[in-house]
């Protein structure tokens, strides 16, 4: 009659226990606000239309640069690191769920013990058996931990992600500057090599008295200058390759080749709502007050009771031998609330609520600069194309001057330095369209970055997040010490 009373208060209680985990607080509660956050451009009338390019390092048309670019993305020790991480955020999310579960545990004893008084009598006791015990989630707590654990899983993601945008502008922008100090550095020799003529001419000049000494001092130190321009090149230049060579991991030496590109048709920049979409920084930023939002109700959780639910077999006896004869069941549940404790949860309920204020202030405060960010891009990068545009309006000037004072030259009207003179004033006209391209690139190289980034990054993050693992495997069994002993 009693096993069937237990039994009874078994089933009743297994069928409470999914009522009462459905908790009387949710997870949410403040959140949902941020999903109506206000986006608004600054400027308005400057974005550009079109279709944003995914993989936009790729529209330069350099296989080379597209190369080292998957390499890298592959053998980054700053992305390896974030995709661990990556991996370790996956299996907190593991012991965060551990609270759905209840806790089974073994337990075994021997004691002895008896009563206090004038006839005293002592006798042992022996006991084995298994525990089950069960905390109900009335409040939402081991729900809003899960959700505080997906949540920075997914935070993790977007740092992997941020990690891999920079990565990437990175890489471009060395492999730009490498291409625009080798094109620089082969211009500063053409002016060199003109200067050298000219600087002949003066002191030819100078013998026949056509000129003075103050013209040859001056020529000369020009010549020491370009010189020393070209050695300053050659060292940005090893820099910037030992660079690139490092955010590979010392995996690649990095082969690159060609001058430096033409700027390309940007596509398009994303609308203002897309940025909350494309920017990994601010999903982070949104995933924080989400977080915080969370650990209010965790803070509430803990200042309100808590029901345990618990259940046990076990063999007791007051003999060792006798042990295993008698089998015994119990089924309990303790109800227990903190009456007074200094005021500590209640203020900590309120500091969670500081918060998520804080939180909430601070994703507001990321989108804004988010915004500005892209439009300021998008303001510089119509300014360089202007510039460029007067650059190479600058330089065909130049050429023309040039070939008008060749022929006046070859018809013996024009003074052979004055040709030497609008040559150097040509190459001059041409290093500033080489450096208004440049600066353009780099612009352009910006406000990709600004944009963030969709498919290509979440592809970089699943197959970052894949090695990870096979790391992990490969470490327990033991592979991965071999391999590099090897």
């Amino acid at each position: 009659m009693k096993f069937k009373s237990g039994l009874i208060c078994l089933l009743i209680t297994a069928g409470i226990i999914p009522w009462l985990m459905t908790g009387c607080l949710k997870p949410v509660k403040y959140a949902g606000e941020l999903d109506t956050q206000k986006v608004e451009t600054t400027y308005g009338d400057i974005a550009l239309s079109g279709e944003v390019y995914d993989r936009w390092w790729e529209k330069y048309g350099d296989a080379a640069l597209n190369e080292y670019v998957r390499l890298v993305l592959e053998e980054s020790p700053t992305l390896q690191n974030a995709y661990l991480k990556l991996l370790d955020s996956e299996l907190s999310i593991k012991q965060a769920h551990s609270g759905y579960y209840p806790y089974l545990t073994f337990n075994a004893g021997a004691g002895y013990g008896g009563q206090v008084s004038e006839n005293s009598s002592s006798d042992p006791n022996y006991n084995l058996g298994l525990t089950l015990s069960y905390e109900i989630d009335l409040w939402g707590k081991v729900r809003a931990q899960s959700l505080v654990s997906e949540l920075s899983q997914a935070s993790v993601q977007d740092s992997a992600e941020s990690a891999a945008l920079s990565l990437v502008a990175n890489v471009v922008t060395n492999w730009f500057n490498i291409q625009y100090y080798r094109d620089r550095k082969a211009l500063i020799e053409q002016l060199l090599a003109i200067s050298e003529s000219y600087y002949e001419l003066v002191q030819e000049y100078y013998r026949t008295g056509q000129t003075n000494g103050m013209d040859v001092l001056e020529q000369h130190q020009q010549l020491e200058t370009l010189r020393a321009t070209l050695k300053e090149l050659d060292t940005n230049i090893r820099i910037t390759q030992h660079s690139l060579e490092i955010l590979s991991g010392g995996k690649a030496r990095p082969e690159v080749e060609g001058s430096l590109p033409q700027a390309i048709d940007v596509g398009g920049t994303v609308d203002a709502d897309q940025l909350l979409l494309t920017r990994p920084d601010l999903r982070t930023a949104k995933r924080s007050a989400q977080k915080a939002d969370a650990q209010i109700v965790i803070a509430l959780a803990d200042r309100l009771p808590s029901l345990r639910l618990s259940a046990s077999l076990s063999f007791r006896s007051a003999s060792i031998t006798e042990l295993f004869q008698r089998l015994m069941w119990d089924l309990a549940a303790s109800f227990s609330a903190s009456l007074f404790d200094g005021f500590q949860k209640t203020t900590a309920i309120d500091r969670a609520r500081i918060t998520y204020i804080t939180e909430r202030y601070s994703y507001a405060l990321a989108v804004m600069n988010a915004i500005a960010e892209v439009e300021q891009a998008i303001l510089k990068l119509q300014l360089r194309e202007q510039q460029l545009t007067d650059a190479q309006a600058q330089l065909e000037r130049q050429k023309e001057i040039l070939e008008v004072s060749r022929q006046y030259f070859i018809n013996g009207n024009l003074d052979y330095s004055r040709v030497l003179a609008a040559l150097k004033s040509m190459i001059s006209a041409s290093q500033s369209e080489l450096e208004a391209r440049r600066t353009l690139l780099l612009a352009q190289i910006d406000l990709f970055k600004a944009m963030g980034g969709s498919t290509w990054l979440k592809e970089t993050s699943e197959q970052g997040a894949k090695r990870a693992r096979e790391r992990l495997e490969q470490l327990k069994d033991g592979k991965e010490k071999s391999d590099e002993s090897s």
